[in-house]
């Protein structure tokens, strides 16, 4: 049914108006990193401003402190992106192909691994790295956000994995293609945008993490979510420095969006339609 004009207007003014909501805590930010220090919280508000990159320049150039905790949080995001994809592949297509015993069981304590708070494991994970002494280095951060990465992996993997009809890969294994085989040759090239939006989820995972990096790093390897935090000082609050870092970390997760936004509609429509 046709919607008369009237309809139409108050059904754009309505999107226009969560698109606001959502819109203007993000935009406000970006003024609040662009703006004097000065003018953050002057009354009443200032809102023409002549827009500087002070702020950047501090945090990020000279003397540069968030500088190196931004290495670090693309060095412990990917590399525990690239350590999760091996062992939940594996996993999922396991769950996926081979008739298991306890396959419910072990998806529904995976499932509660993903749903569990974070700080629930800092304690034991603290004294297993502290005996293993690999606090404050990256593969401590690595390894332990596999407990959020692999969980939330195997879940949408396996998702992929159910949609690939299982006929192909017995057409293959008739004609002598082991398992091994017809991962590599069938059901990964078939699932390639399922993997990929995988690892961008898994990415955004490890790169918003902030309980374990802000327990098991140090000053040299710190992320940049802990160094954010190094603004809040007793002597006061400097916002535009908060600003300036929060921006920063918002772009690559929104750069990998952008670049793989194709990926994203081909998985989330994978299996839409089926032969």
């Amino acid at each position: 049914m046709a919607l008369k004009p009237y309809q139409k207007l108050l059904v754009y003014a309505s999107w226009a108006a969560v698109l606001l909501f959502f819109l203007t805590p993000i935009v406000w930010f970006w003024a609040l990193a662009l703006r004097p220090q000065a003018t953050a919280f002057a009354m009443p508000p200032v809102f023409w401003f002549r827009p500087q990159l002070d702020a950047f320049y501090y945090t990020f150039v000279d003397p540069g402190i968030n500088a190196p905790q931004l290495r670090n949080s693309i060095l412990v995001s990917t590399g525990a992106t690239l350590l999760n994809l091996p062992f939940a592949l594996a996993a999922a297509y396991a769950l996926a192909r081979f008739p298991l015993r306890g396959k419910r069981f072990f998806l529904l304590w995976y499932l509660s691994l993903l749903m569990a708070p974070p700080v629930v494991y800092l304690i034991p994970y603290f004294i297993l790295m502290s005996r293993l002494h690999l606090t404050g280095s990256y593969l401590s951060m690595v390894l332990i956000l596999q407990t959020l990465t692999i969980p939330m992996s195997i879940w949408l993997l396996k998702s992929f994995i159910d949609e690939v009809p299982v006929e192909l890969e017995e057409a293959a294994a008739v004609d002598g293609a082991g398992w091994f085989v017809r991962l590599t040759q069938i059901t990964l090239p078939l699932t390639l945008p399922g993997i990929v939006v995988t690892s961008m989820f898994a990415f955004v995972f490890s790169w918003n993490n902030v309980v374990f990096p802000l327990v098991l790093s140090n000053q040299a390897t710190m992320t940049l979510p802990v160094g954010t935090m190094n603004y809040f000082a007793t002597a006061g609050i400097t916002w535009n420095y908060i600003a300036a870092t929060s921006v920063m970390a918002m772009l690559p997760p929104m750069a990998i969006f952008l670049l793989l936004g194709r990926y994203i509609v081909r998985g989330l429509t994978f299996g839409a339609v089926k032969g």
